[in-house]
């Protein structure tokens, strides 16, 4: 058995729940026999509640560390890294950064990298660094070498997990992290849980790598036996899904929506999803909103139709608005998540998005907070555009990287204020001039007063 320590370095935005990603890893290693401690210092409230970072790793002596890497906290992950220099582990790199950059940690102390889907892997580094094994023979690392012995040694291809009802699910993880972090007591206020992995998509600003593009989910009876479980262990009675495109599969909803209304133990139970809007159709969301489907995200990005084709959306404004008009009809939620400042668009594709914005108040309880574009790596965008403006690697640039924002305990002005401006927006990525900064300052600002009216109605 090993001790496995799983980090999450600090977040500029930070998180309300345990990630689901690191959740599972934690599991698959729990359920392997493995003894397995998270430290979330992306928590919203670790601060608070006093944990010293330093002296909680060094007191567990973990053999293996894993971290969890997002492109945003990469910088703040390789500085944690030297702060523990002296623990004698196996220091690994996992998250949606090392899908995108796979041997950049090397560089900076890692010894293994993992590119992909962790689950299998951690378990199968774990049970090598036990037995002494040679680390290159598990499918899916990269294993650091020095130059003069070849350089990074690569491990055999490891095909994404395509049996996921296999896996345990994230909860066993749970007792792994302190519900406190999160402002909680117990986690049954922010539990939520994915159905399915991947998406068919191919927008061009997307960074979907750890899970990749092939569309591949769950039977509905494992679905439902993990809601089930969160239901009867911690009193969960909302569940949130975290899919990329819950309804890439309208056959599968279905089905999905009729056993939930048939299951006693989740009578009453409400959920939300996210999906592109031209996967429904407004009989399916009659269907889904009489299971218990309260609100629905749903990605439009842009209002004008020269940025849509350019990012390959592939979603028309007016289908858009036929998805949003079927789902307010079916007395659901909905969230619209727009995008600003991509390289295409100019003040006046700016201007089209604010007037669609406009046009879609009535049919748009909320819009998704600043939304400034990031380029992030081993995105289309980024490997077009990242030469041209100057911004490769940016994330080891500290003066890049958007400023942490927090909004706990901030007043209602204070907080009205922080959303009225996006910080990433002073990064330039793409050097805007001051027509479309004036523009996208507009846009980031209509979203966040929407917003303010929509709580002020509903209070």
């Amino acid at each position: 058995m090993a001790r496995v320590l799983l980090l999450t370095p600090r977040l500029p935005q930070p998180l309300g729940s345990p990630y689901l990603g690191q959740q599972y890893v934690a599991a698959a290693l729990l359920r392997a026999g493995h003894e397995v401690r998270c430290l979330d210092l992306a928590a919203t409230h670790w601060e608070a509640v006093g944990l010293d970072f330093l002296d909680a790793a060094h007191a567990f002596a973990p053999q293996l560390v894993g971290f969890t890497l997002f492109t945003i906290n990469a910088l703040e992950g390789y500085r944690l890294r030297q702060t523990l220099t002296d623990l004698d582990a196996l220091f690994v790199a996992g998250g949606p950064h090392v899908a995108a950059a796979p041997i950049e940690p090397l560089d900076f102390g890692f010894d293994v990298c993992v590119p992909g889907e962790g689950e299998h892997t951690l378990v199968e580094l774990a049970a090598s660094l036990e037995r002494g094994g040679p680390l290159e023979h598990v499918p899916g690392v990269i294993v650091n070498k020095p130059q003069d012995a070849g350089g990074p040694a690569y491990g055999p291809v490891r095909e994404t997990i395509a049996e996921l009802d296999a896996l345990p699910f994230p909860s066993e993880a749970l007792g792994c992290y302190d519900p406190r972090w999160y402002g909680v007591e117990t986690f049954g206020a922010v539990c939520s849980l994915i159905s399915s992995r991947g998406c068919p998509a191919r927008c061009t600003f997307c960074a979907n790598h750890v899970t990749g593009r092939v569309f591949r989910y769950r039977s509905v009876e494992n679905v439902l036996l993990e809601m089930r479980e969160l239901s009867s262990r911690f009193g969960v009675r909302h569940f949130p899904f975290h899919d990329d495109a819950f309804t890439a599969r309208a056959d599968r909803v279905e089905q999905f929506c009729e056993q939930l209304r048939a299951d006693p133990a989740l009578r009453g139970v409400t959920w939300g999803c996210i999906t592109p809007a031209n996967m429904v159709r407004a009989e399916l969301l009659k269907k889904m909103a009489a299971a218990g489907c309260v609100s629905i995200n749903f990605g439009l990005e842009s209002g004008s139709r020269k940025v849509l084709k350019a990012i390959k959306k592939g979603l028309a404004p007016e289908r858009f608005v036929e998805s949003l008009v079927a789902a307010k009809a079916a007395g659901i939620r909905t969230v619209v998540n727009v995008m600003f400042g991509f390289p295409e668009e100019g003040a006046e594709e700016l201007e089209e998005t604010l007037r669609f914005m406009e046009e879609l108040v009535p049919l748009t309880d909320f819009f998704n907070n600043r939304g400034v574009l990031i380029p992030f790596p081993g995105t289309p965008i980024y490997e077009q555009f990242a030469q041209a403006y100057g911004f490769e690697r940016w994330w080891l640039e500290l003066g890049r990287i958007p400023p942490e924002t927090s909004f706990t305990g901030l007043s209602g002005q204070a907080l009205q204020g922080w959303l009225e401006a996006d910080p990433t927006l002073e990064v330039n990525f793409f050097h805007y001039d001051a027509a479309r900064r004036r523009r996208i300052e507009e846009c980031v600002r209509f979203k966040a007063r929407h917003n303010a009216d929509t709580i002020a109605r509903q209070s």
